[in-house]
């Protein structure tokens, strides 16, 4: 029996539920699945915004079109699109050995003889593993701020590559990292400074952010359930910052986006263009890579992103000049909402409306369930809801489904209550990934 239980988040879709996209996100607010929702979508050449929710439950301020949100892995996006704009401008090669470029000190791995090139590292097919090894970050809640050059050169310098360069997607934030920290180097210029010069400045950006820049009012807070979660934050040493370091709005992010098929800058739109090709396949036949960017059925072009309390979503069919931006501030994302309206063969997930409990039902579900001595759950119950605590885990929302069962938002779990023959609560059932775990209630 495991000491340790460790929440996974479940995003897959299941069934449709809607039929208008702003009715879907306000859904995902007005039962819970996020506190706040921003989305902007461009058709027709017209640009669209709705927002939902609140950035904040502490101050309760709204969500608009100007509220920064964390975008995570779509940074990549950025960094991959600097790259493109550097290759048209012959500062460096799609095919270079990345080693040539970075500082002596540090010696990549190889295989078979076989060196790491920047096209590797841009479509993740680097053979660098996910994460370093030695990544331990001092906070796990801002994990990638004290990951420094030195902790880069001591990895890459022991690292030993499971597969080939080239043999074999396997998503990288450390390759990523890796070709972010590479740019800066060939132009002497912080990753904030080299995606100012090249892509806001042009694309007249004005509030996107190396996140920890700036603090004002228009920042949302993230969250995990209910739970506020600390901001990522990467300025300073980090050498990751190009594997998820921005923070942005809807409004700059629809920028973004149109600006994939229309620029009006001919070097920029040479560069989107390129970094928009399929380069080799993403793990099937239905999912292509670009330089950074994720192409699905040869169609759609995309890539999601999530921190510890955000997730975010942009997608576009260039062919038809479609494209949509979604950002929530919370660890449940609505990847499958951009993908149905792109696409509307893709399915929409099944949200689950809670049934409501009044105070007396709440309390006679409190308690401490054990499953091992060294592991608990604590049931405890606010305002007709109730709530999870795992040992050494963060407080999460239970939602009545039937009489004594229960299922959580931000993670594929239920619970179900088991009664003795006084009809008193008595145990629970976790289930959880095809596992049941059964927990005696001591106190």
């Amino acid at each position: 029996m495991p000491s340790k239980i460790i929440f996974w988040l479940l995003l897959a879709p299941t069934a449709l539920f809607s039929q208008d996209i702003e009715e879907w996100a306000r859904q995902r607010v007005d039962l819970d699945e996020t506190p706040g929702i921003a989305l902007a979508w461009i058709e027709n050449g017209q640009r669209h915004f709705a927002s939902f929710g609140v950035a904040s439950l502490e101050t309760k301020m709204p969500v608009t079109s100007k509220t920064l949100f964390e975008i995570g892995s779509i940074t990549k996006t950025f960094t991959c699109s600097a790259f493109s704009w550097m290759v048209q401008h012959q500062e460096l090669g799609l095919q270079d050995r990345a080693q040539v470029h970075l500082p002596s000190s540090i010696v990549l791995p190889q295989k078979n003889g076989k060196s790491i090139t920047l096209l590797q590292l841009a479509t993740a097919h680097s053979g660098l593993p996910r994460m370093p090894g030695n990544f331990s970050p001092e906070d796990p809640t801002n994990p990638y701020i004290d990951y420094t050059d030195k902790e880069l050169t001591a990895f890459l310098n022991n690292c030993e590559l499971k597969n080939e360069p080239g043999a074999l997607y396997e998503y990288s934030n450390l390759g990523m990292g890796l070709l972010g920290y590479i740019l800066t180097q060939t132009r002497n210029q912080t990753y904030s400074q080299l995606i100012h010069q090249i892509l806001l400045k042009p694309l007249q950006m004005r509030e996107t952010y190396i996140s920890g820049e700036v603090k004002n009012k228009w920042v949302a807070t993230g969250y995990l359930d209910k739970n506020p979660a600390k901001a990522w934050t990467w300025t300073g040493k980090s050498v990751l910052t190009g594997a998820g370091g921005i923070l942005s709005n809807a409004e700059d992010m629809m920028t973004f986006v149109e600006a994939q098929w229309n620029t009006g800058q001919p070097d920029l739109a040479t560069a989107f263009h390129a970094a928009q090709q399929e380069r080799s396949e993403a793990g099937s036949d239905s999912l292509q890579i670009g330089l950074g960017w994720h192409i699905r059925k040869h169609q759609i072009i995309w890539h999601n992103g999530g921190t510890g309390g955000f997730r975010s979503f942009v997608g576009f069919d260039p062919a038809n000049k479609r494209g949509i931006v979604i950002l929530t501030n919370s660890t449940t994302g609505a990847d499958d909402l951009g993908f149905h309206w792109l696409d509307k063969t893709y399915p929409l997930k099944n949200i689950k409306k809670p049934v409501q409990l009044t105070g007396a039902d709440a309390l006679e579900y409190e308690g401490v369930y054990q499953i091992t001595p060294g592991f608990k759950i604590s049931i405890t119950a606010q305002d007709n809801q109730l709530f999870l605590q795992a040992t050494d885990q963060p407080k999460l929302s239970l939602y009545a489904e039937a009489p004594d069962e229960f299922f959580l938002k931000v993670v594929a779990a239920r619970i179900q209550f088991g009664r003795n023959a006084e009809n008193k609560i008595e145990k629970l059932t976790l289930f959880q990934n095809g596992a049941e775990l059964h927990a005696q209630k001591i106190k």
